[in-house]
């Protein structure tokens, strides 16, 4: 036997975890200790059947909580507090006892979790999540309508087993519905509530600015930066130009644009063709294959120095094409040499002294000496990194090791100081593969800066640094582990392309080729294709009111009737039309089955004709009787 009470109990619970499981990767810890912490109060709070406190003064924190949300919101960041204050509601909603109108709740709050976290970031967990609160919710609602009634009531297990398998043909009918909308409504590209995420930025490997050691932070990051669809093969090596910064204070590059700027790219080669999805940044920044010649996308500018912008902060993953020309140089038709010679004030005198040693014949052989002399006398490490106010002059001449930042900064005002214009590019360097997807993937962790240096009115690109991320992870052989995080990466891909960037383009394609298939169909081809949408999406309006129907809430009387119709039913024996209990039993030829099936009916009318509901109690006593026939 199955009590409704517990079943209600836990797949409230459940219901309720699945919406703290969607959101949990963006709220803070506190908040995700708070939450499980009630939940298991409420746990413990209903095994005991007890009330931990009153509800009156549950109502009175429930109010406080939303009060300082006031306080904590933002225009820059609404959806991270909104959903830890439904979190805490939620958790405050299981310690309480609950009602009907309390489960109500508690879907209705986990619901909006969900939601929450779509406008935070979608992925493929959120259809994951999405499928399973969907079933799971209508069959609560369902179940919870029994438990309403009486809630002492017991199921068999092939009672509870057809009402599950009729509650679940509800959204069972309702997703494909839900599958052709998807088709046929058109979708901006512009995410309707883009404004909501400003809270959920996230980490990149080039900013406005970079400090002296900042990147090595990014790259001991596993999460993906971006994916690339290319249709030419990516070296292993690739660079993937994202900013250029001009401008050292001693401790931090920044970027500055020059007024009088005006480059163009020479020397055109092939041109790579990429399709790129970009994780959320945090910065206005788009990244290409270097070297960039154009990228499309809602509102993307090219700036003088071949650096791309969105209008916008990036704070939620964006979809765009670039095309590159990794051979092309950019020439400077009109150079401000004086802006890329900028130095930091209270330079040390040793770092002059190592310039003029490295000086050459002229500029090229000046680069070579400065580019060889980084690379094979310091050491690329992300631990115990200079960190003072002077880090440069530390990284040259006392601690001799550093990361990306620390080479490329060495070299750049190296070659400052003697002379040659020089700006510090952050990027990536690097791709990794994935054969499944045929695509490649950029991990945070490759993040990385060099250098372009102007040389004859051409800007070359040097980088200082001997070894980067990229090569330190290159050759290794996959653990069993990184091929499946590399086969889950390949699904998400498919699911980003197929679901989330799913355009208006490709919809009206998938009803074209639709159409044409349909249109094949003599005669009524035609009418189909024309008017499927208005006949299908109420002919399956009509099968899910069908099904809502067929799904009738039975009394416990019924119940136990129907279960004995059954069990005589497997003897032989079917009731009339019109036949009375007693009429029936009466006519049954077997002298055992008889008197057992008359104990049963006689029992049964001693509770019916009292008017009352049976308790738990009389429901087993009377269930076990027929269960004896």
């Amino acid at each position: 036997m199955i009590p409704v009470k517990r079943v209600v109990f836990l797949i409230s619970y459940f219901i309720g975890f699945l919406g703290f499981l969607s959101v949990v990767r963006y709220v803070s810890p506190v908040f995700s200790l708070i939450f499980v912490l009630l939940a298991l109060a409420g746990i413990l709070n209903d095994r005991r059947e007890r009330e931990i406190l009153p509800r009156i003064a549950l109502n009175v924190i429930s109010l406080v909580v939303v009060l300082t949300l006031i306080f904590r919101v933002s225009l820059e960041n609404i959806v991270v507090p909104v959903v830890e204050t439904l979190l805490v509601l939620l958790g405050i909603k299981f310690i309480e006892r609950k009602e009907f109108r309390d489960f109500m709740q508690i879907y209705t709050i986990s619901v909006f979790l969900l939601a929450g976290s779509a406008l935070l970031t979608i992925n493929i967990s959120f259809m994951v999540f999405f499928i399973l609160l969907f079933f799971s919710t209508v069959l609560a609602i369902i179940l919870l309508t029994y438990y309403s009634q009486d809630p002492a009531l017991v199921f068999t297990r092939d009672e509870f087993k057809k009402i599950v398998m009729r509650a679940l043909l509800i959204p069972a009918v309702a997703l494909p519905m839900t599958a052709l909308l998807f088709v046929v409504l058109p979708r901006t590209q512009q995410p309707v509530f883009s404004f909501l995420s400003g809270g959920m930025a996230g980490t990149t490997g080039f900013s406005d600015s970079v400090g002296i050691g900042d990147v090595s932070d990014i790259q001991e990051s596993e999460s993906v930066a971006m994916r690339i669809r290319s249709d030419k093969k990516l070296s292993a090596s690739v660079y993937i130009r994202g900013v250029v910064l001009n401008h050292f204070n001693g401790k931090v590059w920044t970027r500055r644009l020059p007024v009088e700027e005006k480059e163009v790219v020479k020397n055109r080669a092939v041109p790579v063709y990429q399709e790129v999805i970009l994780e959320p940044t945090g910065s206005r920044y788009i990244p290409a294959v270097d070297v960039p010649l154009s990228i499309n996308g809602q509102g993307i500018k090219r700036e003088s120095d071949f650096v791309f912008t969105s209008p916008r902060t990036i704070t939620s993953r964006i979809k765009y094409s670039a095309v590159s020309l990794p051979d092309g140089r950019i020439y400077s038709e009109r150079l401000w040499k004086e802006f890329y010679l900028q130095i930091p004030p209270g330079l040390g005198s040793e770092i002059y002294s190592l310039a003029q040693k490295l000086k050459g014949s002229d500029d090229r052989e000046t680069v070579k000496n400065v580019v060889e002399y980084v690379k094979k006398n310091y050491r690329y490490t992300l631990e115990d990194l200079p960190v003072s106010d002077s880090p440069l002059e530390d990284f040259l001449f006392r601690s001799k090791k550093g990361n990306c930042e620390y080479f490329a900064s060495a070299a750049a005002v190296l070659l400052r100081v003697n002379g040659i214009p020089v700006r510090l590019v952050a990027g990536y360097k690097g791709v990794e593969y994935n054969q499944i997807g045929d695509y490649y993937i950029v991990p945070q962790k490759y993040a990385h800066t060099w250098i372009e240096v102007n040389i004859d009115g051409y800007w070359e690109r040097f980088d200082p640094t001997g070894i980067s991320s990229s090569e330190i992870f290159a050759g290794k052989e996959r653990t069993f582990m990184e091929k499946l995080k590399l086969f889950m990466d390949a699904v998400e891909y498919a699911y980003i392309n197929s679901i989330i960037n799913f355009d208006f383009k490709k919809q009206v394609e998938i009803v074209r080729s639709a159409g044409s298939f349909l249109s094949d169909i003599r005669g009524l081809g035609e009418i189909i294709k024309e008017k499927a949408i208005f006949v299908l999406i109420p002919v399956i309006f009509v099968v899910l009111l069908y099904f809502i129907g067929k799904i009738k809430i039975k009394g416990p009387y019924e119940r136990l009737l129907s279960k004995f119709y059954r069990k005589m039913k497997k003897y032989g024996y079917v009731k009339r039309p019109n036949e009375g209990l007693e009429e029936f039993v009466d006519r049954i030829g077997d002298v055992q089955l008889k008197q057992r099936a008359i104990r049963f009916v006689k029992e049964f009318e001693r509770y019916y004709y009292t008017d009352r509901e049976p308790d738990g109690e009389v429901y087993k006593v009377l269930s076990r009787l027929v269960d004896d026939i």
